[in-house]
């Protein structure tokens, strides 16, 4: 069996939204740091719904890939 999940979301300074992606199966574990610019809160919280839809969609497609059911 294999895990997605999204292990944390961090908002920089610099308005860079941070998060991590971690897969995890019975062949290892992964964890894919993805950094996106935004510009300002607005910009902040679209960019946020953008990357929790990508983070959802990447969980799909690594369940696709590893064969497991959801």
């Amino acid at each position: 069996m294999a895990t997605v999940e999204l292990v944390t979301v961090e908002e920089r300074p610099s308005g860079q939204l941070l998060f991590n992606i971690r897969v995890t199966s019975t062949a290892g574990k992964i964890e894919l740091p993805i950094a996106i610019e935004g510009q300002g809160s607005v910009a902040s919280t679209a960019v946020l719904q953008f990357a929790l839809g990508f983070a959802k969609d990447l969980e799909a497609s690594v369940r696709l890939r590893l064969g497991v059911e959801q």
